[in-house]
């Protein structure tokens, strides 16, 4: 590996632990801030009981 390489490695090493630490702090601040949600299902006239929900996905089995 010639010097200029290792400069690129070593500043993209640099690079990314930066990025990393930037998710990590920007991470932490969102769970910090998480309050309640701006609205709920049930003031858009939804109902937001969590029984009632069918997945698609996984349909019943029909008997």
């Amino acid at each position: 590996m010639d010097r200029n390489e290792a400069v690129f490695y070593e500043q993209s090493g640099a690079h990314m632990r930066a990025q990393e630490e930037q998710r990590a702090t920007a991470s932490a601040s969102a769970a910090a801030g998480h309050g309640s949600p701006i609205f709920t299902l049930s003031e858009l006239g939804m109902d937001d009981s969590p029984g009632d929900f069918q997945n698609f996905m996984d349909p019943p089995a029909s008997g």
